[in-house]
């Protein structure tokens, strides 16, 4: 494969490129997915790329080598998160947000790449992020890349056909990927074990979703969904249950005022402590107390 593509490569100092850039018409923009550009590239040595704020979105394989993918979602209120790229791993970002990508020195990658847009964009990336993480491996890799190929030869040699068939290939990429099968791995299982210890460790803090997807590099849509297959619970509820057991604790064994005994806990609002408290119990905490 890289013989063949390699052959119609410019060269620069740092890259060896293949891509092809499209305008649509207006009647294509409208209705149908299409390309804004799409490509290969072959890095010679580290450079960093950086975007933001494009109406557009990315999706690439990367074929060979490793680098590093910098990411932050549109409207998050978090950070930058990044993440170690290898042969055969997958992205998908909305370009709206904040990127970077930088291939290792070491270890120079190879990516092959579409940027798209089309009226349905939106809703495949939101269906997408609400099952899958943007740094993902997929078992259709191979159906991947051919569907990418194909996109670039029918943009490289345009037709009449080539709206339909671009759009087609588009759609067919967003079909495998969302698709792809949400078996737990054992990847996954160690990654929720983890998670289920920082909360063991640090429930008396501000946790959110938000949070532990940052820190977790994992969607907080795919973690709320598959931290319950697991463990039974919400990663809230969770966190409120270690809270009321280190509270009965406290209440049985301990001279602290319940206004204390609540802040102890994480709960800095007495009157919401003993609302939760009712709520799992059945009972006030001052109730719990004489009765145990």
């Amino acid at each position: 494969m890289q013989k063949l593509f390699f052959e119609k490569y410019k060269t620069s100092e740092v890259t060896n490129t293949r891509s092809v850039i499209n305008t649509p018409s207006a009647f294509t923009r409208k209705n149908f997915f299409h390309i804004q550009e799409a490509g290969y590239l072959k890095s010679l040595k580290s450079h960093l790329s950086r975007r933001s704020e494009l109406n557009s979105y990315l999706f690439f394989v990367v074929l060979s080598g490793s680098g590093e993918v910098t990411y932050r979602e549109p409207l998050s209120e978090g950070g930058m998160i990044s993440s170690t790229a290898h042969a055969g791993d997958c992205f998908f970002l909305d370009c709206s947000g904040e990127y970077t990508h930088i291939s290792t020195d070491e270890d120079p990658w190879e990516l092959l790449w579409i940027h798209f847009n089309g009226p349905e964009a939106r809703a495949y990336y939101t269906y997408f992020r609400d099952h899958h993480n943007w740094h993902f491996r997929s078992a259709h890799f191979t159906e991947l890349i051919n569907a990418i190929e194909s996109i670039i030869r029918y943009n490289e040699e345009p037709t009449d056909d080539t709206d339909l068939l671009t759009a087609q290939q588009i759609i067919h990429i967003l079909t495998l990927i969302c698709t792809e099968s949400n078996e737990k791995n054992e990847l996954l299982s160690d990654k929720l074990k983890t998670i289920l210890h920082y909360l063991d460790e640090h429930y008396t803090e501000n946790i959110s979703l938000d949070q532990l997807a940052e820190q977790f590099f994992i969607s907080k849509y795919y973690l709320s969904r598959e931290f319950k297959k697991e463990f039974g619970t919400t990663v809230i509820q969770y966190v409120l249950a270690k809270r009321i057991n280190n509270a009965k604790e406290l209440l049985r064994y301990s001279n602290s005022s319940i206004e204390e005994i609540a802040h102890l806990c994480g709960i800095d609002d007495a009157s919401y402590f003993n609302k939760v408290f009712r709520k799992m119990e059945g009972c006030t905490a001052s109730e719990y107390r004489k009765r145990w």
